[in-house]
């Protein structure tokens, strides 16, 4: 990657439909400059808290508050080994905050973390949070959940579909915190193209929408809509967890409706004019110093921990369709505040997209669809209460 290519990015959290709080948190950190870039590149981050009352949303917000900040302030050495290194002694923070108080034991958080770098994109993680990328209509899980239903299909004890029959889902089997030693999966560096997109979230997604679903939003839609459509889909199926969503897209969005393209450069406003006075000396100078870059590594081949195809497909309209019109009946049934008359449209606009082959048009009226219900959801909620939705 270069300092000046084109990245959008998008983000956004829920508390869920039953929760009271939310323990998700996350964080961007974009380098601000052509030095900072090379030296430690743009930092995407996703946590999930774990303990009870307000114990997991502290430890979350430590990890995407000091991870970032000691990463950043270590000097030498790989990105690779940097933020290993930042995750450990985070991870030695949050365990000594537990210890000192016994309200706070059991207290830890999932983190997953996407790093943009010169030589490609780096994943640090540990949990059962998910990087995902999606390209050339397929989505690849590129983190391993530490969960025991992962885990002993890992070790061949049980195929996927018995563990998933017979396991908790919610079993976490390495974070942050609840041990003064951990161990940190990365992945890559991994070679990045022109139109990939990166989706980081915790389980409270990933658990209700399945992978074509994300990868089909996430690929196709601005990344601010996709998160949007994306984490009130998962409210419409329970929204039993906090749910978040971080999207990074590598290049410039363009709506297949207005052909406008909407763009989001790395720079501050204040510094964009700078940084592009620099660029061709950057780049000269890069390619100058390249031969001498032995300790950067190159990129890795892919090795996904999962992969599945994401096309806007009509079995993909059907699900959706018939999930949002089960939820509109529920609406209707109990009486919920919600703008009819766009309801009504969007579904009339999705048929017709449909009838003429427009998928992707199709597929956006009921994201609309979807965001108009989710939101109608969340305030009959707080009125009248935990509702239970469809599942």
């Amino acid at each position: 990657m270069n300092w000046d290519d084109m990245i959008i990015d998008a983000a956004a959290t829920d508390t869920g439909m039953r929760r009271a709080n939310n323990q998700d948190s996350y964080t961007i950190v974009r380098a601000s400059h052509p030095l900072g870039w090379r030296q430690r590149g743009h930092i995407f981050l996703v946590a999930d808290g774990m303990g009870a009352h307000a114990v997991g949303e502290l430890a979350s917000k430590m990890a995407c508050d000091l991870i970032p900040h000691t990463y950043m302030k270590i000097r030498g050495g790989t990105a690779a080994e940097a933020i290993t290194k930042a995750f450990r002694e985070v991870s030695a923070l949050i365990y000594s905050r537990a210890s000192a108080n016994r309200d706070f034991q059991g207290m830890g958080t999932t983190c997953s973390t996407l790093l943009l770098l010169p030589e490609g994109a780096l994943v640090a993680h540990v949990g059962d949070s998910r990087v995902y990328r999606t390209r050339q209509g397929r989505i690849d899980q590129l983190t391993f959940d530490h969960s025991l239903v992962w885990e002993l299909v890992r070790r061949n004890h049980l195929t996927s579909e018995q563990a998933n029959l017979s396991v908790p889902k919610n079993v976490i089997t390495r974070s942050l915190g609840p041990e003064v030693e951990i161990e940190v999966d990365i992945e890559g560096p991994l070679a990045v193209e022109l139109g990939d997109v990166y989706l980081l979230c915790s389980d409270g997604l990933s658990g209700f929408v399945d992978d074509q679903e994300i990868g089909a939003f996430a690929a196709n839609f601005h990344p601010r809509d996709a998160c949007r459509y994306l984490i009130n889909l998962a409210n419409l199926r329970g929204g039993l967890d906090n749910i978040t969503a971080l999207i990074v897209r590598i290049g410039p969005w363009i709506d297949p409706d207005s052909t406008e393209v909407q763009k989001q450069q790395p720079a501050k406003p204040s510094e964009r004019d700078q940084s592009a006075r620099e660029g061709w000396r950057s780049r000269l100078t890069d390619l100058l110093r390249s031969r001498r870059r032995s300790t950067a590594p190159a990129a890795v081949e892919d090795q996904p921990h999962r992969t599945a195809e994401c096309p806007i497909d009509l079995e993909l309209l059907d699900r959706l369709d018939e999930l949002t019109r089960k939820i509109q009946e529920q609406a209707i049934e109990q009486a919920w505040s919600l703008d009819w008359s766009s309801l009504t449209n969007l579904r009339r606009e999705s048929v017709e997209a449909r009838s003429a082959n427009r998928l992707w048009v199709s597929l956006r009226k009921l994201g609309e669809i979807i965001f108009l219900l989710g939101e109608a959801a969340r305030y009959f909620r707080k009125t009248a209460g935990p509702t239970p939705l469809l599942q």
